[in-house]
């Protein structure tokens, strides 16, 4: 008798392993399903190869007519005139007094390919190759998609790379559009510390690496928001070998690739030069170009993983907006002198900012070497250092007049 309680025990452990088992192998299934149920829009693929064999399109619903030029001409008030709402609107007018009559026919105010038109892709392709010779090939149509800025090219990255549950690491300070990205999407975050000291930040490999472990990816931004610190060559090259080794994706944020200050690191150098196959960019003009309104960005990656973050961007956004493509196809074909030029411009403010911040009290901190923002202390401040963040913050902006984000 003294054996069935054990014997009993032995079985109801036996069954238990078999229904967990079960239960993580269906659990297993279901995200491997999950990954494999978001593909790019049949009705979009369809238009594609229509395209591609010159087929009458039944298959999309777009008109071949232009659509009305009230609204066109509005639309470029707006953009050469913007200002505000009246002289865009008397810039409209102008336009549809002396302007251009529309065609018979449209195609750029309709749907571009899902993954970006492809004189935008092309431009992206060369403007990579001809900063970053030799570093990486880059090809139009299988690495590189348009997206509706960087926002949404990280949530297509995050969802197409990772699944719920998934551990994602980053540096913090950060953007809060990471956390509350992964939020949006059942991930894990996952922070590691950049001190500031007296001229600049760091971090601590240890905790660096031991925040890689079990993750799938690390979301870097270089130049840094909100802290302006810029990663050296050897901070750089450590991130890539760690991630390497415990076999984490990099995907990185380029925005701020022209705002740079000093003369330490002349030339934005992204990750993706030190490890292409394990490094996604995701880039846009919306600080290059002072178009944030524009939404127009890229995602650059391996032709696999290229596959499976346009499956999630269709599925998204369809396509971002066509007419603004063709424009930022011709703003990457400009000399990049004139996205350099930003560097003295921001650097300017950058310093008038700041020392109107120090005379206010405000602990500036390490000096901002890249983007453009200040993180400043403001213990040092008497009507605010009693207040926690965002009460400070609503003070300064409801009673000052000065608009912050609390840290």
């Amino acid at each position: 008798m003294a054996t069935r309680p054990a014997a009993l025990a032995a079985a109801a452990g036996v069954a238990v392993g078999v229904v967990v088992g079960a239960a993580l192998s269906a659990l297993w299934r279901r995200r491997k399903r999950a990954a494999e149920q978001v593909n790019e829009s049949t009705i979009r693929l369809m238009t594609r190869v229509a395209i591609e064999s010159g087929a009458v399109n039944l298959s999309q619903g777009f008109p071949n007519e232009p659509p009305p030029r009230e609204m066109a001409c509005a639309a470029a008030g707006a953009l050469l005139c913007g200002a505000s709402a009246d002289s865009a609107a008397a810039a409209a007018a102008t336009l549809e007094a002396t302007g251009p009559r529309a065609e018979e026919t449209d195609a750029l105010n309709q749907y571009s390919f899902p993954y970006g038109a492809p004189e935008l892709r092309r431009a992206v392709a060369k403007y990579y190759a001809q900063r970053f010779p030799g570093a990486f090939a880059y090809d139009a149509d299988e690495n590189i998609t348009i997206v509706a800025g960087a926002t949404e090219g990280f949530a297509a990255c995050i969802r197409a790379l990772a699944e719920p549950g998934d551990v994602i690491a980053f540096f913090e300070p950060c953007h809060e559009l990471y956390p509350s990205q992964l939020a949006l999407f059942g991930m894990l975050p996952r922070a590691v510390t950049l001190t500031a000291h007296e001229t600049d930040w760091s971090f601590d490999a240890a905790e660096l690496e031991a925040a890689l472990r079990g993750a799938r990816l690390f979301l870097f931004n270089d130049p840094h928001n909100p802290t302006g610190h810029r990663f050296s060559s050897a901070e750089r090259r450590l991130i890539v070998k760690l991630c390497r080794k415990h076999g984490v994706l990099i995907v990185t944020d380029e925005i701020y690739e022209w705002i740079l200050y000093g003369s330490d690191i002349d030339v934005h150098e992204p990750l993706a030069v030190l490890d292409p196959e394990n490094v996604v960019i995701v880039s846009s003009i919306s600080k290059t170009a002072r178009a944030t309104g524009w939404r127009i960005g890229w995602v650059v990656a391996s032709a696999p993983r290229t596959q499976r973050i346009r499956a999630v961007h269709d599925q998204l956004v369809a396509c971002v907006a066509t007419p603004l493509q063709i424009g930022v196809a011709r703003l990457l074909e400009m000399d990049k002198a004139r996205f350099a030029d930003l560097r003295g411009e921001y650097q300017t403010k950058r310093d008038v900012l700041g020392a109107a911040l120090s005379k206010a009290g405000f602990d500036l901190g390490p000096e901002p070497k890249g983007a453009y923002y200040w993180f400043v202390g403001y213990k040092g401040v008497p009507q605010l250092q009693s207040l926690d963040p965002l009460a400070a913050a609503m003070i300064m902006t409801r009673e000052y007049g000065v608009a912050c984000v609390p840290g």
